[in-house]
């Protein structure tokens, strides 16, 4: 029982967020993704390793811009897979676009 009302709790916060409208939500998840960039010392330090193996033309402070903008990215990301998962086919038709 304790299990499932923690993991109602985890769940609600996305639901929530969800009813946000886009731009708001795009705000939030890139808010998110900086603060993951912040405090994810470890995550920061995989994709900054990767970056310079991937990318050793590019300075440090280019890495470092495009790491924050991939956090960015992906916090976005996150918060709005909730549209998804719990949003109107309405509202999921008219951000999403089917190609072939």
């Amino acid at each position: 029982m304790l299990k499932k009302l923690l993991s109602h709790a985890a769940v609600l916060p996305f639901w929530l967020l969800h009813l946000l409208p886009l731009p708001v939500l795009a705000l939030v998840g890139r808010g998110a993704g900086l603060a993951l960039y912040a405090f994810g010392r470890r995550r920061r330090m995989i994709a900054q390793t990767n970056l310079v193996w991937c990318f050793p033309e590019l300075d440090e402070a280019a890495r470092r811009r495009l790491a924050r903008a991939h956090f960015q990215a992906l916090g976005r990301s996150v918060l709005e897979r909730g549209i998804l998962w719990w949003g109107s086919r309405a509202r999921v038709e008219r951000l999403c676009r089917l190609v072939g």
